[in-house]
């Protein structure tokens, strides 16, 4: 059989998008931030992960520009070889400062970061790697990549516990978790987790990237909110959230950095981070510093929006961070859901199996401090409008367990052969 046959007989989301239901890869004209073009209209934006809306602050934008006419619009090799910039290292020396980590690296993507991170300190001898089921993807696939053959996933806490009973000591053994969780906005148990540390002596792989910038001292952290900087060996963070730009990095000892600097393939194999992007992630760890009020009407906005999507009947699936993800539960009705939503003036992504578990799909918002009280308002309206429209179980969504769902494809067949479908789910 051609190897590409899987690819020339892929007709699934001609299926969605001839249903009408198709919500990806919407094509933004133009940006202001909170509100967005989109098919030459203005939409407010609840689906991005601007957490604190810098991506158009003035002194962000600048410090991009000035980037461009000092070092051009990219580095063309690697950080190893020839792509190696003042400003990396200056980017490094003070995310190492405002962190109290001993030394950072930063990466093109924090895809590449975790990717490459987990793979290479998952192929030393006898290593093992336990990896929460929630995840991200990057996580997941670095495990994947490390030569290691044992490799854990544990459902939570708990069974990560029962896992490591098995022997008293793990020094052989790194623990890979979300600090906050994606989808959910859900902040990992870090006490527990700490407590297990200090109890099996294995090594703690925090993934930040959606607590940096937002939980914390000035966004430090998931790690900082706890008073726990100190029992996490690794910290990662992207700068595609709270920074406002592309890339990611990785902070810890001195002697571990030096040796995935120097080990690394997805930093040595990869061209260096572009300028613009760097001197924009900068800039934006300044503006963190120098403006307390940023977190104010972070907090501000997120307490005004979750007070009132539960007043409208939404569950929030006790989110303590800006991502506000509601519950939906069928598939086809997120996707139902954020396609009127859009027709009404609102974007908003969908959140579904695997991402989630399911029969528990959601609708993923996030709220910033550049969103306006007249933004949240007109979103909450529409919202109001959709749960009248399509009301939801009132249920609460942790007792309902896992279920066999009707999949978008499926969904996009039925409402091809009865317009009526979608409004029954």
């Amino acid at each position: 059989m051609d190897i590409f046959e899987a690819c020339y007989s892929y007709r699934d989301p001609d299926l969605v998008k001839a249903a009408g239901l198709y919500p990806f890869f919407r094509a933004l004209s133009s940006s202001e931030g909170p509100m967005v073009t989109v098919d030459g209209r203005q939409v407010v934006m609840l689906g991005s992960n601007n957490y604190l809306g810098l991506t158009h602050h003035p002194d962000v934008i600048r410090a991009a520009h000035a980037a461009i006419d000092r070092y051009g619009t990219g580095c063309t090799g690697s950080r190893f070889l020839n792509g190696n910039l003042d400003l990396h290292e200056t980017l490094e020396a003070e995310l190492a400062a405002f962190l109290d980590k001993p030394a950072t690296l930063v990466f093109s993507s924090g895809f590449l970061a975790n990717l490459g991170v987990v793979g290479l300190l998952g192929s030393a001898p006898d290593a093992v790697l336990f990896t929460d089921r929630k995840n991200h993807a990057s996580l997941i696939d670095g495990a994947r990549m490390a030569r290691s053959r044992r490799v854990r996933v544990f459902e939570d806490l708990a069974d990560l516990e029962r896992q490591l009973q098995k022997q008293p000591r793990w020094e052989n053994a790194l623990v890979l978790t979300d600090g906050v969780f994606s989808m959910t906005g859900r902040v990992v148990d870090l006490q527990r987790l700490a407590a297990l540390k200090r109890r099996f002596g294995f090594r703690l792989y925090l993934d930040d990237a959606h607590g940096f910038g937002v939980l914390g001292r000035q966004g430090r952290g998931t790690a900082d909110s706890l008073g726990l900087s100190g029992d996490v060996d690794l910290m990662f963070a992207t700068f595609s959230k709270a920074l406002a730009s592309v890339g990611g990095f990785v902070a810890g000892d001195k002697p571990v950095i030096e040796y995935l600097r120097h080990n690394v393939r997805t930093l040595i194999f990869s061209a260096a981070l572009p300028p613009t992007s760097t001197a924009a992630a900068l800039a934006a760890l300044h503006v963190m510093q120098k403006d307390p009020g940023l977190f104010e009407r972070m907090w501000e906005n997120v307490a005004f929006f979750k007070r009132g999507v539960e007043a409208l009947g939404y569950h929030t699936l006790g989110t303590r961070t800006p991502i506000v993800p509601l519950w939906i539960g069928s598939e086809g009705r997120a996707f139902q859901y954020c396609r009127e939503a859009f027709d009404l003036g609102l974007f908003t992504t969908p959140a579904m199996y695997p991402a989630v578990p399911k029969g528990h799909a959601i609708i993923r918002t996030s709220v910033t401090p550049a969103h306006t009280k007249v933004h949240l308002q007109a979103a909450l309206d529409i919202l109001e409008t959709l749960i009248k429209r399509h009301p939801l179980p009132r249920q609460d969504p942790d007792t309902i367990p896992p279920a066999r769902e009707t999949d978008i494809v499926e969904c996009a067949t039925k409402v091809l052969e009865d317009p009526d479908f979608a409004n029954r789910l």
